[in-house]
C-alpha cells in the first residue's frame, strides 16, 4: 500500500509541476499581457498595436512557428504582421499541422500554444545581455531555491525584481533608452496570448500528461526519484524567474503607454 500511495504521488506531483505551474504561469502573464495591449489600443489608437507593439507580436507569431518546427509539424504560413488586422481580427498569424497518430506532434500543442509567453522573455533577457551587458546567475538562484519553502520562492522574486533594478547601472544612457524602447516594442502586445493559443495547448494536454505519465512510472520503478525531482524543481524555478520578469516588463510598458497618451492628449 505505502508503495502505491509514493507511485500516486510522484505522478501527481510530476503532472500538476510540467502541465499546471506552466500553463498558470503563462496564463497570469497573458491576462496581463492581455491588459497592457487593451490600454495600447485605447491610449494610442488601434494601429498602435503594429506600430508600437509590431516587434512583439513578430516575435509571438514566430515563438508559434519555432516550435511548430521543432515538434515535426508541417507549417503551411506564417504572417509575422497582418498589416489588414482591420478585416479578419488578428495581428499576425502560424498556421500549422499535425498527424493525430503521432503523439510527439500532437504533445508538441502544448508547448507551440505556450511558446510566444517563453519566448518574448529569453528575447528580452538576450537584449538585457548584449545591450547593457548585464545577465542573470540563473545557477546560482537554482542551487539556492529550496522549492517546498514559500519563502524561499518569494526570495527568488525579490531576486529577479532587484535584477532588474540594477540591470541599468552600467550601461549608457544611449543603450539604456533602446533597450527600454525595444522592451515596451515586445512587452506591450508579445505576452498577449490568445483563446486560440490556449485551446492549442489543449490540444496537447492529454498527449503530454500520458507521457509524464509513463515518465514518472519509469522514475519510482528504476529510483529515478531524485532526477526527476531535480528536474521538477527547475521547472518550478523557471517558471517562477519567467512570470516574475514578464510580470515586471508588462507593467513597466503599462506605466510608459500611459505616459505617452498623457504627453500626446496634452
Amino acid at each position: 500500500m505505502e508503495f502505491w500511495n509514493d507511485y500516486l504521488r510522484w505522478i501527481v506531483g510530476t503532472v500538476l509541476v510540467f502541465t499546471a505551474v506552466p500553463y498558470f504561469t503563462a496564463l497570469i502573464a497573458s491576462w496581463l499581457g492581455h491588459v497592457s495591449k487593451g490600454m495600447l489600443v485605447n491610449n494610442l489608437g488601434p494601429n498602435s498595436q503594429l506600430v508600437v507593439g509590431g516587434l512583439g507580436v513578430a516575435i509571438h507569431e514566430s515563438g508559434h512557428a519555432l516550435f511548430a518546427i521543432i515538434f515535426g509539424h508541417k507549417v503551411t504560413k506564417i504572417q509575422l504582421l497582418n498589416f489588414h488586422y482591420a478585416q479578419n481580427g488578428t495581428l499576425g498569424s502560424v498556421e500549422h499541422s499535425w498527424r493525430e497518430n503521432n503523439i510527439y506532434q500532437r504533445l508538441g500543442n502544448f508547448f507551440i500554444g505556450l511558446a510566444p509567453y517563453y519566448m518574448c522573455s529569453i528575447a528580452l533577457y538576450l537584449l538585457q545581455k548584449f545591450l547593457l551587458g548585464t545577465t542573470f546567475d540563473f545557477s546560482g538562484v537554482l542551487q539556492s531555491t529550496d522549492i517546498a519553502q514559500f519563502t524561499s520562492l518569494s526570495k527568488l522574486a525579490t531576486s529577479v525584481f532587484d535584477n532588474f533594478m540594477t540591470i541599468f547601472a552600467n550601461a549608457s544612457w544611449g543603450m539604456i533608452i533602446f533597450y527600454l524602447v525595444l522592451l515596451i516594442m515586445i512587452s506591450s502586445t508579445g505576452y498577449d496570448l490568445s483563446d486560440e493559443d490556449f485551446n492549442t495547448v489543449k490540444k496537447g494536454l492529454l498527449p503530454w500528461g500520458t507521457v509524464l505519465l509513463l515518465l514518472s512510472t519509469l522514475a519510482v520503478m528504476f529510483g529515478w526519484q531524485i532526477q526527476l525531482l531535480n528536474w521538477m524543481s527547475v521547472m518550478i524555478v523557471f517558471s517562477v524567474l519567467f512570470l516574475v520578469q514578464a510580470l515586471i516588463y508588462i507593467l513597466v510598458s503599462l506605466v510608459v503607454i500611459r505616459i505617452l497618451s498623457l504627453v500626446i492628449h496634452v
